[in-house]
């Protein structure tokens, strides 16, 4: 029997690897009328921001290259600066407002009643109440890469190139545990620096178990988004082939668009899986879904037992 995931036990389970799998699917199956309204509410106008500036940025470069294979080069500096600025702004804003929408869905549906719907209204109020929360954790995130790995990375290949390759290694093994931050961040109420101190604990121990379902879910989502991406290579073999109609600049930010939204939204799907992780992991180390058990226990309504041939009010024949 399939759950619904509307109450906080549906979620605070020990699940295997394929438990974790089936849930994100089943959660994503069960909600995706209310959770996608909101993903039009909120993720859709950042991601369609990131799309134009993605297709001002690549219209720029193919049509530079394409000139340049006609022997026609040109240079259209204008609309790659503004394409790249839109593509930091958009994205940024589209992954914080994915996140946000994503995962304050979660924290509401845990704690509302289960009749109750949760309304983007509800969602965005979640949102705001953690934005600075959120951008203070993306800055720390980018501060720990940027110094840590880059940093490092750039200073050893000097060295010699083959010192870059314990960077790799240093890189994967921060990425695994912050793949658990954000969620700690938004359903939990931690500070920034507790909940990246948390992210490790949890993950201590089940690194591997965290980076297969990562991997697993991310190979599925990139073979949905290839789905969406194949516009884009029409519009790229169109200005390479000068075909009319396909070398259209508008095409092209149009393609973008499609790619940009297809990505955030199944994007959704590994962020989900890292979620039902982190129930996981919390319910291994600290058991709250057992004390959600234990105190429902008594708390419903004895079962009335009903048959239609022994009853209480019942003489029986003599």
């Amino acid at each position: 029997m399939q759950s619904t995931f509307t109450q906080e036990i549906d979620f605070r389970q020990e699940r295997d690897f394929g438990a974790k799998i089936s849930a994100t699917f089943e959660f994503l199956k069960a909600h995706w009328r209310p959770l996608g309204k909101c993903f039009v509410y909120f993720v859709l106008p950042a991601a369609l921001l990131m799309g134009v500036g993605m297709g001002l940025f690549t219209n720029a470069t193919w049509n530079q290259l394409a000139n340049a294979k006609n022997g026609v080069p040109t240079v259209q500096p204008a609309f790659s600066v503004l394409g790249i600025a839109l593509i930091v702004l958009g994205g940024l804003s589209a992954m914080i407002l994915l996140l946000g929408t994503l995962y304050g869905y979660i924290s509401l549906r845990m704690a509302l009643p289960p009749e109750q719907t949760v309304t983007p209204r509800l969602v965005w109020k979640n949102i705001v109440a953690k934005l600075g929360r959120v951008f203070l954790g993306f800055l720390l995130v980018g501060a720990v890469f940027g110094v840590m790995v880059l940093g490092l990375g750039f200073l050893l290949m000097k060295i010699h190139p083959m010192m870059s390759i314990p960077v790799m290694f240093i890189f994967m093994y921060l990425f695994v545990p912050l793949t658990l931050f954000y969620p700690l961040l938004w359903l939990e109420d931690d500070n920034v620096i507790s909940a990246l101190q948390r992210s490790f604990r949890l993950t201590y121990g089940h690194w591997w178990s965290t980076f297969g379902l990562y991997m697993v879910i991310s190979i599925l989502q990139v073979l949905l988004v290839f789905v969406f991406a194949l516009p884009q290579y029409a519009v790229l073999i169109g200005k390479m082939m000068k075909v009319p109609g396909l070398e259209s600049d508008v095409l092209g930010v149009i393609a973008q668009c499609i790619y940009v939204m297809g990505l955030m939204v199944t994007y959704a799907i590994p962020l989900t899986a890292l979620v039902f992780q982190y129930f996981n992991l919390v319910e291994k180390r600290e058991g709250w879904g057992m004390y959600l058990q234990v105190e429902a226990l008594g708390q419903t309504n004895a079962p009335i037992v009903a048959n239609t041939y022994y009853r209480a009010d019942d003489e029986g024949e003599y």
